[in-house]
């Protein structure tokens, strides 16, 4: 089955205004001071980073909500499997509504943005530098796009065969490169949270001092849940994609889920922490030799 009838494209485009500026003057200084001659420039921060830092982690926590959601498809875009759409449509509106609230509160608060600037940047601070408050709310801007996956056979533009030919060549290629991409990115996310698995049930014991009694103690290793629930995350966004991904790349996912203990077990069980890491190093092995193919 196509790729086509089972993902679409997704980007995320999030404008802000110019958080930094050269400053001419701290860039002549420097270079006056250390008798250097174009050898860098001086950049300020143009808003307190106190303040300015919500509204980038709300931005931070999109991406890296789309990421974990998605497989990259080309730079700005993500393959988005159709059966997560509304809940990824859903979620992505609610960071955008928290986003403008972010920005809200920001440009609520501009007295404090700009006193704690001119305190920050000392006789740096420009008030030129920065543009009016009632056309800043315009810099800011949370916008989530769809589109279908395109390939060599949904033209339908008037060109000579000629180009029409080239047109499909280079779409091909470039659909080629991206799927082979996309192949690839399963095994490789997979990798890295059995890696993880793998990394952590081989940590030792750990030896601490019992406060109360001042006795040694042997404990286990800190394991946390989060170490499987990453992996069966990886593996449900495999299955999304059972449609064009090859039986091999399947079988991995199906043989990774079969080793998975629950993290209780792991923190109980010495037994089954060393089972657990022999066989991921195995899984391991067999995941790089298919990334080698």
């Amino acid at each position: 089955m196509s790729i086509k009838d089972n993902a679409l494209l997704v980007s995320l485009t999030v404008n802000k205004p110019q958080m930094t500026q050269k400053d001419q003057k701290a860039t002549t200084d420097a270079e006056r001071a250390n008798d250097a001659h174009g050898a860098g420039q001086y950049r300020k921060d143009l808003y307190p980073k106190s303040l300015i830092q919500p509204i980038l982690t709300v931005e931070g926590a999109a991406r890296a909500y789309m990421e974990s959601t998605t497989y990259m498809w080309t730079r700005g875009e993500y393959l988005l499997p159709t059966t997560r759409f509304m809940t990824f449509a859903e979620r992505m509106a609610a960071y955008e509504v928290e986003f403008n609230q972010t920005v809200t509160v920001f440009l609520n608060n501009w007295a404090n943005v700009m006193d704690k600037a001119k305190l920050a940047q000392g006789a740096l601070f420009d008030p030129g530098a920065y543009p009016d408050l009632s056309d800043l709310r315009s810099d800011f801007r949370f916008r989530v796009m769809y589109r279908p996956v395109s390939d060599a056979g949904d033209f339908r533009v008037q060109l000579q065969e000629e180009e029409l030919s080239l047109l499909r060549q280079q779409v091909e290629l470039a659909t080629k490169e991206s799927m082979n991409a996309v192949l690839k990115a399963p095994l490789e996310r997979l990798k890295e949270v059995v890696a993880h698995l793998h990394e952590v049930t081989g940590r030792p014991d750990r030896k601490t001092i019992n406060k109360r009694t001042g006795a040694e103690e042997i404990k286990p290793p800190i394991f946390r849940d989060s170490v499987c629930e990453k992996i069966i995350e990886e593996i449900a966004l495999l299955h999304d994609f059972a449609e064009v991904l090859p039986p091999n790349v399947l079988a991995v996912a199906k043989t990774t889920a079969n080793i998975l203990p629950k993290p209780q077990d792991l923190r109980d069980d010495p037994e089954k922490r060393s089972v657990v890491n022999q066989q991921a190093q195995k899984l391991l092995s067999v995941i790089d030799n298919m990334l080698e193919d």
